[in-house]
């Protein structure tokens, strides 16, 4: 079993210190306990619009300064970790905005506006004319966070119908979809919970990647299992364990850890969108690797 020594760890800390956006490296002063939720939020206000949601290279893979339902979503993520009351602004703001995006006939949220086209993006983030499958990607925890905040706007039952209803029909489990059930199931809790955390079990085998496709953008049970306490811990056990070595295996030299992936266009706007992830990711790691007592005390 690997250990982070404690001199990786403390590189992995002075990058995030210095190369971090501040929004991940304040929210990692949180989590450790030594920040509070009010910088976290004053960072996170950078990304935010007159309009209450969130744009402005937030989801560092497509570089849209107006708001869009996905960047929006990667809001909530942040704002859920810091447990705000549902009065907050950011959380009354980013639901009406939420409402007001909400496709009526399409039951759904498009995830970007076409507007991202015209800006650097990643291919898969590009906007296509015509009839697109649907996907519960962010759906299904934009409908979490209606469920989780007590929203009483009529669309939360509606596009709660559409998301399970989907979940009953698929096939293949993509993980992103997968990502957006399970922050669903944590934020709805109950019978909903259950019953995610009961189809998704069933597909594990098909949903995690072997470790020699890691290095590609294969899935990895870390995706899945956050801790010790998550629903899938004990099934994935042994996946786990190979993964948290091979996690402390790639990290840089310079402390950090990189994506798996890059777009193969816009190169110039890729490299900064990179370095973003680097902070995140090594926050995400950092944290990852001590909640499973994976860093020399």
């Amino acid at each position: 079993m690997k250990i982070l020594s404690q001199e990786r760890f403390e590189a992995a800390c002075s990058f995030v210190r210095n190369h971090a956006r501040p929004v991940d490296r304040e929210y990692y002063a949180f989590w450790k306990g030594n920040g509070d939720k009010e910088s976290v939020l004053n960072e996170l206000e950078e990304f935010r619009n007159k309009d209450g949601g969130f744009g402005n290279n937030l989801e560092p893979d497509f570089r849209l300064k107006e708001s869009s339902p996905m960047a929006t979503s990667v809001a909530f993520q942040y704002m859920s970790q810091l447990d705000l009351d549902s009065d907050h602004p950011f959380v009354k703001d980013g639901l009406h905005y939420l409402r007001s995006t909400y496709q009526v006939d399409k039951q759904s949220w498009q995830a970007v506006p076409h507007s991202v086209n015209s800006v650097p993006h990643a291919p898969w983030w590009k906007v296509t004319e015509g009839e697109v499958a649907y996907s519960a990607n962010p759906d299904a925890e934009i409908v979490g966070y209606f469920l989780h905040y007590g929203s009483n706007y009529s669309i939360t039952s509606e596009s709660l119908a559409r998301v399970m209803n989907h979940l009953d029909s698929l096939n293949e489990y993509e993980i992103h979809e997968v990502q957006c059930y399970l922050r669903l199931a944590q934020l709805a809790g109950g019978e909903i919970n259950k019953k995610i955390h009961e189809k998704i079990k069933q597909k594990l085998p098909y949903i995690i990647d072997r470790p020699e496709k890691w290095d590609h953008y294969g899935v990895q049970p870390v995706v899945l299992v956050e801790s010790d306490q998550s629903p899938f811990a004990k099934e994935l056990n042994q996946e786990l364990q190979v993964n948290l070595d091979y996690l402390i295996q790639k990290q840089l030299s310079n402390g950090s850890w990189e994506p798996s992936w890059s777009w193969g266009q816009y190169e110039d706007s890729w490299e900064g969108a990179k370095k973003e992830w680097q902070g995140f990711l090594t926050v995400q790691n950092l944290i990852t690797l001590s909640k499973f007592g994976r860093i020399e005390s």
